[in-house]
């Protein structure tokens, strides 16, 4: 009678055991789920918060990296320039469609109007020109590439579209600057010489005044 009463109280213990188990395991996973789900969702806000500019910046660093270098300095800048002038030229238009200030909207037409006229001169000079086959001023164009890469991806974004725009616009323009002053040192066509000239200037009085705006609206 003993016996019986001891088997029947380990089966109804183990029963017990095992529904608890079940319910905890339960539990824990939906708590998983609800953590995934959790950071999932902080993800895509943090991804919204730009309103896609950071996406824009990365979707030129890759363009740029894809580029086969030739070690002709002139057709790697142009090149090379087509795809980070198209950067500038994606970030306005986020900026036209998604920002409110209007001083940063003006900014973004202007810089469209700019580049997209120099994407065409640029595009040009690649269908049409032909390389000159020295080789001058290789490896610098990646390390400029590298380190504007760098700079730009450990930008951090505030959620204001207008200032994340004004902010990165410096970033992109200082890396067009330095791309322009290298060309002025390495490249060999006066044509492209003369525009890489103008953008280094434009790009500085854009940059002083990208600041200003900054100042004044913290």
């Amino acid at each position: 009678m003993k016996l019986k009463l001891l088997a029947a109280f380990v089966i109804a213990f183990s029963f017990i055991a095992c529904s608890y188990n079940k319910t905890e395991t339960a539990k824990t996973e939906t708590v998983t789920d609800n953590m995934k789900t959790d950071s999932m969702a902080g993800n895509m806000d943090e991804m919204k918060s730009d309103g896609g500019l950071m996406a824009s910046m990365a979707t030129m660093m890759d363009k740029m990296s894809s580029i086969k270098m030739s070690g002709d300095f002139d057709m790697d800048y142009a090149n090379m320039m087509i795809e980070h002038h198209q950067g500038a030229l994606d970030m306005s238009n986020i900026e036209l469609a998604k920002g409110s200030d209007e001083t940063m909207k003006t900014m973004a037409r202007n810089i469209i109007t700019k580049q997209t006229a120099d994407i065409v001169m640029l595009r040009e000079m690649v269908q049409t020109g032909k390389p000159s086959g020295m080789k001058h001023g290789e490896g610098e164009m990646e390390k400029m590439h590298a380190d504007m890469k760098t700079q730009m991806s450990s930008m951090q974004m505030t959620g204001n579209l207008d200032k994340d725009f004004a902010t990165m616009m410096i970033a992109h323009h200082e890396g067009g600057m330095k791309m322009s002053k290298a060309l002025l040192a390495n490249g060999m066509n006066d044509k492209l010489k003369d525009m890489a000239k103008k953008s280094i200037s434009g790009e500085m009085k854009e940059i002083s005044e990208f600041k200003a705006w900054l100042g004044a609206n913290n």
